[in-house]
């Protein structure tokens, strides 16, 4: 999976395409759209895709390109949603458990897995994942939090390193194949003020995405009260993962090269 924004406009957000219809349609951007413009019209990373699918074409072609992708994210079936819980539950629950979900999720990735977390402890969590990268060639992007603080900013990137480093050694602790890391390089520095990269998500195959409180932790997969959603939507999966892949494209999370 590249970390360059796909070709085409799937994973554009849906907000993205209604601003620059809009601005076309109110000749705020003239077409054939330009890089520079759309540059100045703070589009950043999505530059690229928009061009790849709308450079060239007049105003006509391009707004009835972007109504067609609209229409269909608005009228495609609703998503289905459903209730993930750790923690005790009451007899007649009909929640998803928590852990079960994540080894499903990771079990049933055809091709790249998107994984955001602030804290892992335990290799099992992650096993079904790596299994997953071995057998099937499906590639993996994890974002992660850095525990602790580097002395100084110039500090900054080797504290990460050296954070990372341990992650492979007491977390991911299956060898090759791995996946690509990234983090907040805010995260590592001294505050104030102090950044965590918080979210606990996980997208696979831009289908399915889970959206939860739970840490990928024993305790947090297992023990505490943690409440999440399962979201099967492609939209929805699609513009989540290019939130991250968006991040990768700007420079805002630095990659691990260890």
């Amino acid at each position: 999976m590249s970390a360059n924004i796909p070709s085409g406009l799937s994973q554009v957000p849906r907000p993205v395409l209604e601003r620059l219809l809009e601005a076309i349609d109110r000749r705020r951007l003239e077409c054939p759209l330009s890089e520079l413009e759309l540059l100045a019209s703070g589009y950043g990373a999505l530059v690229p895709a928009l061009l790849d699918a709308l450079g060239g074409l007049g105003a006509e072609a391009a707004t009835a390109a972007l109504r067609l992708v609209l229409a269909e994210r608005t009228h495609r079936p609703p998503p289905r949603l459903s209730l993930v819980w750790t923690g005790p539950e009451a007899r007649g629950s009909v929640a998803r458990d928590t852990a079960l979900l994540v080894r499903d999720l990771f079990e049933g990735a055809k091709r790249y897995v998107i994984v955001g977390g602030y804290t892992f402890d335990r290799p099992g969590i992650l096993e079904p994942l790596h299994a997953a990268m071995q057998s099937r060639g499906v590639r993996a992007l994890l974002f992660l939090d850095i525990p602790g603080e580097a002395r100084s900013a110039q500090d900054a990137d080797a504290f990460a390193t050296a954070a990372i480093d341990r992650f492979f050694r007491e977390v991911w602790t299956f060898g090759a194949p791995k996946p690509d890391v990234y983090f907040d390089p805010r995260t590592a520095m001294p505050g104030p003020p102090w950044a965590s990269l918080h979210a606990k998500c996980i997208v696979v195959d831009d289908e399915r995405t889970l959206i939860t409180s739970a840490n990928f932790t024993d305790r947090g997969q297992t023990r505490n009260i943690e409440a999440g959603v399962l979201i099967e939507d492609r939209s929805f999966a699609e513009e989540l993962g290019a939130q991250w892949r968006i991040l990768i494209a700007a420079g805002l999370v630095r990659p691990y090269r260890g």
